[in-house]
């Protein structure tokens, strides 16, 4: 077992939740929660040893009928508190805030991009709309005490709207993201609500799209909230530093010789495919069927 493996299977230990481990295909899949929750740990030589992305889907969800992840490596060494706060959630083991128990409230884009860039694993991106959930109360009962949290627990970020062929504006929900091992339950619905608030002030019909990362979710959160599925983006190529510490993307890599320099000063570069991502689309309105919330 490398290096990699231990330190993940240590790391479940260390979490407190039971669990086993499976060799499925030459993967080492990590079973959670019953069999529920399956994590998979891709090292960084997966792809250069002949891997492929139809042989890591097989692995995961040959053995697991519920959640999987996929971990590669480079995320492990070069994202690593916040890839293990995010796996700590996934595990249960975050603390636990009440969407119901919080305010939604516009942020500016300095705080959005400051609590995207430590909170999301891609960090922040260019948006129209920035909304916060901030805390006013806890209920106690399995909730975190106010003190054990900051008082903004989440923030998405939504896309100015864009005019589509068939005439109807278009919206992106492009980053959403909790406070570092914390969970908010119910805090997506109410983020999209107070967008859909906004968005829809006029009376017309809108849609709202977004995409859902194939390495880390399945998409499940996006159905119980109302979005169709909508296509798949393929898998894309991306080259990394073998200690981590860079991830870029191949077409950036062949037309921009900084990467390249970058290259030559870490030793080398290890090519590797993600998993693509799935596309969801929610329509409010009368178009949809549905009442605008």
């Amino acid at each position: 077992m490398i290096i990699f493996e231990q330190e993940l299977g240590a790391f479940i230990s260390e979490c407190g939740v039971p669990h086993r481990a499976e060799c499925v295909s030459g993967l080492q899949v990590f079973l959670c929660r019953d069999g529920a929750f399956a994590l998979v740990a891709v090292p960084m030589d997966y792809f250069p040893s002949g891997g492929t992305v139809e042989g890591l889907e097989r692995a995961g969800r040959s053995v697991c009928a519920g959640e999987t992840v996929f971990l590669y490596e480079d995320r492990w060494l070069g994202s690593g508190p916040l890839v293990r706060s995010m796996l700590r959630v996934r595990l249960g083991q975050g603390r636990r805030v009440y969407a119901r128990n919080c305010e939604v409230r516009p942020v500016s884009a300095e705080t959005a991009a400051a609590f995207l860039e430590r909170n999301h694993i891609y960090g922040s991106a260019r948006a129209g709309t920035r909304l916060g959930l901030f805390r006013l109360r806890s209920t106690g009962a399995g909730e975190a005490a106010m003190d054990s949290t900051p008082q903004l627990v989440e923030v998405a970020a939504f896309s100015k709207g864009r005019r589509m062929e068939n005439g109807l504006m278009s919206y992106e929900w492009v980053r959403c993201a909790s406070e570092r091992g914390v969970r908010v339950a119910g805090g997506m619905g109410r983020l999209l609500n107070a967008f859909a608030g906004i968005a829809g002030r006029n009376g017309m019909p809108f849609e709202v799209m977004t995409y859902s990362d194939r390495e880390w979710y399945d998409g499940r959160s996006y159905a119980a909230m109302g979005f169709e599925e909508a296509g798949l983006r393929p898998p894309v190529a991306f080259l990394c530093a073998p200690d981590g510490s860079r991830r870029v993307h191949e077409g950036k890599f062949l037309t921009d010789r900084r990467y390249r320099k970058e290259a030559d000063s870490c030793g080398g570069m290890v090519r590797i495919l993600n998993l693509g991502s799935c596309r969801y689309v929610r329509r409010f309105g009368q178009e949809s069927g549905r009442r605008t919330p």
